[in-house]
């Protein structure tokens, strides 16, 4: 359940250019509504007591607006989720989620090979601290049994749950132990989007490994809308909509704030072991930051990745801009040139508007920037309107972003 480790140095490559692990901490998440009324023939932990073959038995269908990695059909007693890179570069794997009580389905196809779980869960394994915030929102931290190192979390409601003897810890040093996840025994692992050996033996235990690739997605609010995964293995349906819908809506209004504004030339990233990985505009980051009012040199590129390049280059493009967006977690300018002496030449380092979102790096050095981001763009968004416009957002405070002293 972290993002640092075999995780951690992939989205060092890719989070500086394509995939901004916008978080949010601080802030609470939206509050989870009310649920329905369960189905006929349900009980009130989600299981069929007497199953009807003809009977529909999720009266709170999801549909995706946003999110591209995954998708989600109904079939009567079971729905079928389908994540399209689990890895990075990966197949398409497919899982069948069976509400317990009812029977597992007769299954055709490429569905015979798929992992089949039982829903709602009760026991969940986390690779990454991106899903602890949905499962937050949803009211279901009490469903997490495992996390795979507990010092990176940021959230105070997860880390007491985590402190917990009954939450198990997996893979402290970066690699998953399947000894101690097998002897656990949870419903379901969520991986942190890499593959690792352990995993097999995982499955071969009957217990469902799935995989949490919302940081491949290329749009703020489809990584957001992995919340819905996260409901539909939990049986909390009908709280994600409203959550879910309170984000995307205040996205939107902070995004129209700068509809009509003149963009703000940025520098983008920070280098790192000699590569400059700059955000091409179909990227994560980049739609975040057009979406904030801002402009770069690279933004034309169509492409969802990021473009390496070297400091030698940005400083030609970028070198007269006035400010300066990281995603680092430095705190001070003198971080910056301990670990590259010439990011002194840049205008935004003189002028000293040089952002990084460290405001909430604790001890560990978990952020929180990466933790809830997944659920909380908008919040993210705010902090970037403020950076790029603070005319506009004048009494912002700030979440995640601080200017370096």
């Amino acid at each position: 359940m972290r993002i640092h480790g075999i995780r951690g140095r992939l989205l060092a490559l890719l989070i500086t250019a394509t995939t901004i692990a916008l978080a949010g901490c601080g802030t609470t998440a939206p509050p989870a509504q009310t649920s329905s009324s369960a189905p006929a023939g349900v009980d009130s932990a989600g299981c069929v007591q007497s199953f009807d073959p003809g009977a529909d038995y999720y009266p709170d269908k999801q549909k995706l607006e946003f999110a591209d990695n995954f998708t989600i059909s109904y079939h009567g007693s079971y729905q079928v989720v389908t994540v399209k890179q689990p890895v990075f570069g990966g197949k398409p794997e497919s899982y069948v989620l069976v509400r317990c009580g009812a029977p597992k389905p007769e299954l055709t196809g490429e569905l015979t090979k798929a992992q089949v779980i039982t829903t709602p869960v009760q026991s969940l394994f986390s690779g990454s601290t991106t899903h602890l915030p949905a499962l937050e929102a949803l009211g279901r931290l009490d469903a997490v049994t495992g996390v795979a190192a507990k010092a990176y979390i940021s959230s105070e409601a997860a880390k007491k749950r985590a402190a917990g003897a009954e939450v198990t810890e997996y893979a402290a040093a970066g690699t998953p132990d399947a000894e101690a996840i097998v002897a656990a025994k949870p419903d379901v692992l969520i991986t942190d989007g890499t593959d690792s050996p352990a995993y097999a033996t995982v499955r071969d235990a009957g217990i469902g490994v799935l995989g949490g690739a919302e940081f491949l997605e290329h749009d703020p609010l489809g990584r957001a809308e992995w919340i819905k995964l996260f409901a539909a293995l939990t049986g909390t349906e009908a709280q994600a909509g409203p959550v879910f819908d309170k984000i995307r809506d205040d996205y939107t209004k902070t995004q129209q704030l700068v509809a009509d504004a003149e963009p703000v030339e940025l520098v983008l990233s920070q280098p790192y072991q000699g590569v400059w990985s700059v955000p091409a505009g179909g990227s994560f980051q980049g739609k975040m930051i057009k979406d904030s009012g801002g402009s770069w040199p690279w933004q034309d590129d169509p492409s969802t990745g990021s473009i390496n390049t070297d400091l030698e280059a940005v400083l030609g493009k970028s070198g007269s801009a006035k400010t300066w967006i990281t995603t680092s977690n430095w705190r001070t300018k003198k971080e910056a040139t301990a670990e590259e002496p010439r990011l002194a030449e840049f205008t935004a380092y003189k002028s000293g508007k040089l952002w990084a979102p460290s405001k909430q790096l604790n001890d560990a050095g978990g952020n929180n920037y990466f933790e809830l981001g997944a659920l909380r763009p908008d919040l993210t968004l705010a902090d970037l309107v403020a950076i790029t416009h603070p005319d506009l957002l004048p009494d912002h405070t700030f979440t995640f972003y601080q200017p370096l002293s």
